[in-house]
């Protein structure tokens, strides 16, 4: 939808816009909406009659004729289609859902939400599966704008929109302006990997090992600073996979260098702590390995075994962990010093806490948070071989020594399916004084920075809990996008179109090239080869 002032707003953020006379989240009315809220009628040449035969949930104009009017000369619209990501998947997806139910016990293969996030990420940013068409009023400077899929973990652009925008939460109303911060990182033996892969209350309770044994030494240190009753706070990311596009379920929590004391008259005071010592994380360390052993104690029966059929993800979980699948997650190794400082490596626990933020550097803060919210695989890094392979190139070397990991199509699309997160499972947590319950939150998160100082009361877009794609762009990379970069007037959203019965005539009549991307079906066994795929 459009707000009264032309400017796009979050409601144009819908997957399927629906032309009604008033905006569903605002609330506030558009002057020309009301007028439009029926069949689009008027388009001239050959998409009125395609257009106009579809009901008005699927195309809005803000005044007749604005879909199909030429576009500037030489606009070429984006095409997501073309990257090596989206061609590896729309190539080898059939393939690999079918090698899963093959070897799924059950035949029903993959989870039915990791089959959806691959065929929305195939929509995503493809013109004829909808678009909104935004022009300036003044110059006739004009773009197309796809919609997202806005599915997790798996499609880089919307996770990235994700990052910003969980960054700009966390960093404008939720950390305190006031507090140093330093990231805390925790990586499992491989396996624990299997486990909290496969069974995301694990992952929670061992989260909350992890947790406790931080906070119990935050609490311990400011007592030695006459600081009782100290309350820590703490926001954790959940990362599914590592930097060598392995399964890796580990945890990055920022953590305040300090405590937070409530007064006898009612006022609530924070207390800064020192940086803690080599010899003090080794201790948390050990105190996290002690805590998960007695968790699992509990949670194990001793003779009980796991007669559950391993299905086709815990299959693709074992090879991405690379594995094999019937493994002890009891199994030991010996304590290992770390060569960096504050980090230590016990029975296979990992604990790192070198990374940290002064209270002054909240672009430094936000920065961090992005890092810890990052996507798991980065588009730019992904390449088809010219023999049809697919090479993951890393940021730096793995233990091995490789720069790269080189793999078949089907491969690679299982190994995207182990690094989704579980269906309803929260990536973001938190812990003590920033939990939403917590009876302090509201009384130690910062206020809203008002952007005008001369203004009575906050704006709607600095007390809005989250941003807009283009709140969230001029953000990130500093232009705003609402406005013309020939003549710096407003943009306007004239049309919205979401369905491809609706898009195909339109970008006929625009002289640009409609066909949605088609999915190769699946390959046959060796012996049944089926060659009509070019």
């Amino acid at each position: 939808m459009v707000g009264g002032s032309g400017a796009i707003t979050a409601c144009a953020g819908v997957r399927y816009a629906v032309t009604v006379s008033r905006c569903p989240r605002s609330g506030r009315c558009d002057r020309q909406v009301h007028d439009l809220a029926h069949e689009v009628i008027g388009i001239q040449h050959a998409a009125s009659a395609d257009v106009a035969a579809h009901p008005s949930h699927h195309a809005y104009e803000r005044t007749p004729g604005a879909a199909t009017r030429p576009l500037p000369r030489g606009y070429h619209p984006r095409r997501p289609e073309t990257t090596a990501v989206y061609r590896v998947i729309a190539t080898h997806l059939e393939t690999m859902l079918q090698d899963a139910r093959d070897r799924s016990a059950h035949g029903y293969g993959l989870p039915r939400h990791v089959e959806v996030a691959f065929r929305k990420f195939l929509d995503c940013g493809v013109i004829e599966r909808g678009f909104a068409r935004v022009a300036c009023p003044s110059c006739r400077y004009e773009i197309l704008v796809p919609f997202s899929c806005k599915t997790r973990g798996l499609c880089p652009s919307c996770a990235g929109r994700r990052m910003a925008d969980g960054a700009a939460f966390l960093v404008d109303h939720l950390l305190p302006r006031e507090a140093d911060y330093r990231q805390w990182t925790l990586s499992l033996p491989h396996g624990l990997r299997a486990r909290v892969l496969r069974d995301k209350s694990l992952a929670s309770a061992v989260l909350a090992v992890f947790v406790r044994s931080v906070f119990a030494d935050l609490r311990r240190r400011a007592r030695t600073l006459d600081v009782p009753h100290g309350i820590p706070g703490a926001v954790t990311s959940i990362q599914f996979g590592g930097s060598f596009a392995t399964a890796n379920l580990h945890f990055h929590t920022i953590v305040p260098e300090g405590v937070w004391q409530e007064r006898a008259d009612g006022s609530v005071t924070f207390h800064p702590l020192p940086p803690p010592t080599d010899d003090e994380v080794l201790a948390i360390t050990m105190r996290i390995v002690r805590g998960v052993a007695r968790l699992l104690d509990r949670r194990d029966e001793p003779d009980a075994g796991d007669d559950d059929e391993p299905d086709a993800l815990d299959l693709a979980r074992a090879e991405a962990l690379k594995l094999p699948l019937p493994s002890s997650p009891t199994s030991r190794t010996p304590i290992t010093t770390s060569t960096r400082r504050r980090a230590a490596i016990v029975d296979g626990f990992s604990l790192h806490a070198d990374t940290s933020v002064d209270a002054a550097d909240r672009a430094g803060l936000e920065r961090l948070v992005r890092y810890i919210l990052r996507p798991i695989i980065t588009a730019d890094r992904v390449t088809v071989r010219p023999d049809g392979r697919v090479e993951y190139k890393f940021r730096k070397p793995d233990p091995s020594g490789r720069t790269s990991w080189v793999t078949d199509g089907p491969t690679w699309c299982r190994r995207l399916a182990t690094l989704l997160p579980p269906r309803r499972g929260h990536t973001t947590r938190f812990h003590g004084v920033f939990a939403s319950a917590h009876r302090l939150r509201a009384r130690v998160v910062p206020t809203p920075v008002v952007e005008d100082p001369s203004a009575t009361t906050p704006t709607a877009n600095t007390l809005a809990r989250r941003l807009d794609w283009a709140a969230l762009l001029r953000r990130v990379w500093g232009p705003d996008v609402t406005t013309c970069p020939q003549c710096g007037d407003r943009l306007r959203v004239i049309a919205l179109l979401s369905h491809p019965e609706v898009t195909a005539p339109i970008l006929a009549h625009l002289g640009i090239a409609s066909a949605i991307p088609p999915l190769a079906p699946a390959r046959a066994p060796p012996d049944q080869l089926d060659l009509s795929w070019p």
